[in-house]
């Protein structure tokens, strides 16, 4: 991305003070964490966590995007949250799933005591007792494939993360068939068209795999799922994905909840005054904090 769309960390910034931390240098892991500085600091108290992976198609975007940090900061706020923003590796150069593994190792950092239980924010205001993984577009792709790997994890250690729910953003999904929203939309809007995504599918895949491979196609989960808020724009190509997602992770069970904003296109938060945002980040921290509590 060019340099004029990432914005710096800003260590002491108020009311939300932020800092990027290096989660594994080898690999070029890293995260931007963002601290609810007033509350925390006046009321000396722990907070819960928000992981959040960004939306991207998994080939473009990063932690530092000035869209994804101003929107970080007020999930933050509204939250009452730390929010820790990852920034996994990208395709072509790295196609999944090592997008996967970068989520996951990005949780099993948080709870190494050489990792996240020496950063001085986390160690003295995070309750890692709730924690919520949250994530647009291809994050929250990404959030639903950490799953399975967070619940088979070995290492006594990361029993200490206890993910409580997930939110998903107009999550990331296809397959070979279309559905109806992928043939309606396909003119393209400022940020997003269908053949748009089939493009980011092909750089993301394995080389050789459609878009029925299980990365790309929703498959019932073989795994309990925490509380989750699906989060859908009606005008979004990616929208009946979505409810198809919510229908094979078993739609009438009350810890699924699917938000659909009827006149809201793809990435439409990035639009800070409008309604649509605003109904967004109210409902979605209603959401936190009912799990929160």
């Amino acid at each position: 991305m060019p340099k004029s769309l990432c914005v710096e960390a800003n260590p002491g910034a108020h009311p939300i003070a932020s800092r990027d931390v290096i989660i594994d240098e080898e690999r070029g892991l890293w995260a931007r964490i963002f601290l609810p500085a007033d509350q925390v600091i006046h009321h000396s108290r722990q907070v819960p966590v928000a992981f959040y992976f960004h939306g991207g198609g998994f080939v473009c975007f990063t932690a530092d995007t000035m869209e994804y940090h101003v929107l970080c900061e007020l999930l933050a706020k509204k939250m009452g949250a730390i929010v820790i923003s990852v920034n996994y590796r990208l395709a072509p150069e790295n196609r999944l799933p090592a997008a996967y593994h970068d989520g996951f190792a990005a949780l099993k950092w948080l709870a190494q005591e050489q990792g996240g239980r020496k950063d001085p924010w986390l160690a003295a205001h995070a309750d890692l007792s709730k924690t919520l993984l949250v994530g647009d577009s291809s994050g929250a792709n990404l959030v639903h494939h950490v799953l399975p790997m967070l619940a088979a994890a070995e290492d006594p250690a990361m029993s200490d993360i206890q993910v409580v729910g997930t939110v998903l953003i107009q999550p990331f999904f296809g397959g070979v068939a279309r559905v109806p929203s992928e043939t309606k939309h396909r003119s393209p809007t400022p940020l997003i068209s269908t053949d748009m995504c089939d493009r980011f599918w092909e750089l993301a895949l394995p080389i050789g795999a459609d878009r029925d491979h299980p990365y790309c196609r929703v498959a019932a989960p073989d795994h309990p799922l925490p509380k989750t808020l699906i989060v859908a724009g009606g005008e979004d190509v990616l929208c009946d994905r979505a409810k198809e997602f919510m229908e094979t992770m078993g739609g009438s069970s009350k810890d699924l909840e699917l938000l659909v904003i009827e006149n809201a296109a793809h990435a439409f938060y990035i639009a800070l005054e409008s309604q649509e945002t605003a109904h967004f980040l109210d409902k979605v921290a209603t959401f936190a904090q009912g799990i929160f509590a």
